[in-house]
């Protein structure tokens, strides 16, 4: 099958899970490449097996440069250890990675657990690449969409993802089934410090603090379960370039690029905080 035939396979198995996000009433029907609602809202499936449910594009300050660099980052295993903690929480059922970025999370899940993955991001770009080359088995769907108006129904989701991006907790609350999951990914205080010391040699910005991020996340769920996960991940020059070429730590440095690069790292710091929340 090409990718629009898979794409259809998959939201056919979960139509009563989505939800038109421009009306809110139940999707009907999906076919011929074109997903209906019942107040006749049409959303055709791209070449690429992705949905866009945005009325215009966003612009973000994600670069399709940007983001092929993080694609190269993430897929040489950056995330890989973190990712085994976060779907060891996972029970299957639909899962949605919010804020999904060029999809390497929302792949590396759907071939690492159970369940039926959907990737969500508001960057076009970032799901045009999600969408490139060869449909990975298990397929998972891709979409151009907003956070503050998931095209999914009220409690259609078995688990969420969240993994350094921002949230929407009011729609998380709505559309998370009863039992279902959310697992939110944030940056440790030492994530990328080695970096952050390259870009602010004299210490202003050199380290992280995640408790804007954190506490309200906590003031939003009193019951979370915090991990923390810090391990260091090893660099060659190509990884180091793509490293400083994906982050926005170092939009502020982008006059000393070649000093920086020319300097190098021989490993980077990966720190993370999992916040779990069982409903």
């Amino acid at each position: 099958m090409n990718k629009v035939e898979l794409a259809e396979q998959f939201i056919s198995k979960q139509l009563p899970n989505f939800q038109c996000p421009i009306c809110k009433s139940n999707f009907t029907e999906v076919q011929s490449g074109t997903l209906i609602c019942v107040n006749n809202h049409s959303f055709n499936i791209a070449k690429k097996g992705s949905l866009f449910f945005l009325n215009a594009p966003v612009n973000t300050e994600y670069t399709a440069e940007m983001l092929n660099y993080r694609h190269q980052f993430l897929t040489a295993g950056f995330f890989t250890p973190m990712m085994e903690q976060v779907v060891s929480n996972l029970n299957g059922g639909l899962i949605l990675d919010a804020g999904s970025g060029e999809g390497t999370t929302t792949k590396w899940m759907a071939q690492h657990s159970n369940g039926d993955f959907v990737g969500l991001d508001i960057s076009k770009p970032a799901i045009n690449i999600a969408g490139s080359g060869i449909a990975p088995v298990p397929y998972p769907l891709f979409m151009v969409g907003d956070l503050a108006h998931l095209p999914f129904a009220d409690h259609g989701l078995d688990a969420i993802v969240n993994i350094l991006s921002p949230a929407n907790y009011s729609e998380f609350d709505r559309t998370l089934a009863n039992g279902g999951v959310l697992a939110k990914v944030i940056p440790g205080n030492h994530y990328l410090q080695e970096l952050r010391h390259l870009v602010y040699p004299n210490g202003k910005h050199a380290t992280y603090d995640n408790s804007l991020v954190k506490n309200h996340f906590i003031e939003h769920y009193q019951d979370v379960q915090f991990s923390k996960l810090s391990y260091e991940f090893p660099l060659n020059s190509e990884l180091f370039t793509a490293l400083f070429n994906m982050t926005p730590l170092t939009w502020q440095a982008r006059e000393r690029k070649d000093a920086i690069l020319n300097t190098g790292l021989k490993k980077i710091t990966a720190e993370f905080e999992i916040g779990v929340v069982r409903r």
